[in-house]
């Protein structure tokens, strides 16, 4: 639930991204999402102790922030107003972070992933390349879609790594912090002050979804199997997409549809069987011989 409620947010805040795209360039809107986000976290921070930041693990904190600064620059330029993909279509491009995050969780994580889960993970990647269609051209808009994939996909294999030893409102904190600075020279590049109430109070709500979203993630991953929960985002694509047809008025053709199912599928697929092994999971102590599939 805690991974639903993640793309709800998530699929809001891009909503309020291209709205925002038309007035404000994608590097500037990247830097207000941070920063307004540490203003939304501060009265939480301001009751938790100081020496709760204290970390060992800064390099890999801050080689987090760089794949999600990274990820969310090139996701805000994929999906703006000047290139031009649907959210829809980002999204089936993104989900293409699941082979990432399933070889990582295997070979960083030593998650056991069994063959059911590769194969329906792999089925998953054939709607995401029905809906992508390569063989009818690629906009720079989908390169860049690409490129956010690969880096979402190495910040989400170290963030279940910190979850184990950091709260999710530390690496909220923490990310945010480090993102705002980061994105800091592209800001001051790009600079233009809200000149209205309405672009203000937008701004700031896509910054309280975008914080929302980060610690709904943050929760879920830290509670269970990365290469398991990442198959969860798939649901944000029949968000995404009603969000298209509400409010763009972008209209998915039948293979975004055709792709939308194939990926759902193997998504329920993938929950009923965790469900059901972790019903049937032998006693404390006892070896299962059989493999995990």
């Amino acid at each position: 639930m805690w991974m639903v409620m993640s793309g709800v947010m998530f699929t809001a805040h891009m909503a309020l991204g291209k709205f925002l795209s038309e007035s404000y360039e994608p590097g500037l809107l990247a830097f207000f999402r941070s920063a307004l986000a540490l203003v939304w976290v501060a009265p939480f921070v301001s009751r938790t102790s100081l020496h709760r930041f204290k970390t060992r693990h800064f390099g890999l904190i801050l080689t987090r922030s760089i794949f999600g600064t990274i990820g969310f620059l090139l996701a805000f330029y994929a999906y703006s107003a000047e290139f031009g993909i649907p959210l829809s279509q980002f999204n089936a491009i993104s989900f293409s972070r699941s082979l990432f995050i399933i070889v990582l969780a295997a070979l960083l994580l030593k998650e056991s992933v069994g063959i059911r889960r590769w194969v329906a993970t792999a089925i998953g990647f054939v709607g995401v390349l029905i809906m992508v269609r390569p063989s009818g051209g690629m906009e720079l808009g989908s390169f860049l879609a690409l490129g956010s994939a690969l880096c979402f996909g190495g910040a989400i294999i170290l963030v279940k790594s910190l979850s184990k030893h950091h709260s999710p409102l530390i690496l909220l904190t923490y990310a945010n912090l480090l993102s705002t600075v980061l994105t800091l020279p592209v800001a001051i590049m790009q600079w233009k002050t809200p000149d209205n109430l309405r672009d203000g109070g937008t701004i700031a709500l896509m910054a309280l979804a975008g914080v929302l979203a980060q610690t709904c993630y943050i929760t879920g991953m830290s509670k269970g199997d990365a290469s398991f929960l990442s198959t969860i985002d798939y649901l944000r694509l029949p968000m995404t997409a009603s969000v298209d047809w509400l409010f763009f008025q972008e209209f998915p053709g039948p293979l975004v549809w055709l792709g939308a199912l194939i990926i759902v599928s193997s998504t329920l697929y993938i929950t009923f069987r965790e469900a059901m092994k972790s019903q049937r999971k032998p006693p404390s102590g006892q070896v299962n011989s059989r493999e995990d599939s």
